[in-house]
C-alpha cells in the first residue's frame, strides 16, 4: 500500500475536524490501538477497557490533548473567578462533571503553585509552552502554569475513561 502522509489543517480549520481520524483497516492509528479500539474487520459486542502507563504517556504527547489543555488554560485565566481556587474548581467540574473534593483542590493548587514557581525561574520555557500566545494582561509564566495544570487534569484516568 502506498504511504499516505497526513497534513494537519492550519488556522481556524485546525479545530474543525477534531472528531475525524484517518483509518486504514490493515494499519490502524496507533492511538486507536493503544486505547483498545476493536478490530474493524470483525464484529464486536463488548469493547475492552485497559489502563496502562503507555496511554498516559501518549496523551501527554498528543497534540490534541495539548491543544485542549492550552485552550482550557486560556479560558481559565480569562475567568472572572476571584482566585485560583475558584478557577480550579470550575476546571475540575468542567473536566470531570463533578465537584472537586477539598483534597483534590489542594493537590491541584499545589501543582499550580509549583508550576508557577518553576516557570518564573525558567521564563524561556514559559514562552515556549505558550507559543508566545497568552490571554491579555497575563504573564506567560502564569499562563504556562495553568497549561501544565490543565494538562495533568485532562490526563487523569477519570477524564479519559468513560465508566
Amino acid at each position: 500500500f502506498p504511504t499516505r502522509e497526513y497534513e494537519p489543517s492550519t488556522g481556524e480549520d485546525l479545530y474543525r475536524r477534531g472528531m475525524y481520524t484517518f483509518y486504514k483497516r490493515t494499519a490502524p492509528d496507533p492511538n486507536l490501538v493503544l486505547f483498545d479500539c476493536p478490530d474493524a474487520a470483525v464484529t464486536n459486542q463488548v469493547r475492552n477497557n485497559s489502563n496502562t502507563p503507555l496511554q498516559a504517556l501518549a496523551t501527554l504527547q498528543n497534540e490534541v490533548f495539548f491543544g485542549a489543555a492550552r485552550q482550557m488554560a486560556f479560558q481559565l485565566v480569562n475567568e472572572t473567578a476571584a482566585d485560583d481556587e475558584g478557577r480550579l474548581r470550575k476546571a475540575f467540574l468542567t473536566a470531570m462533571g463533578r465537584p472537586a473534593t477539598s483534597t483534590e483542590t489542594q493537590v491541584l493548587l499545589q501543582l499550580l503553585k509549583q508550576s508557577h514557581d518553576w516557570y518564573l525561574a525558567h521564563p524561556d520555557k514559559a514562552l515556549e509552552l505558550t507559543g508566545g500566545d497568552k490571554p491579555a494582561d497575563t504573564p506567560p509564566e502564569q499562563t504556562a502554569a495553568w497549561i501544565s495544570t490543565t494538562r495533568i487534569l485532562l490526563n487523569t484516568d477519570e477524564f479519559i475513561t468513560r465508566s
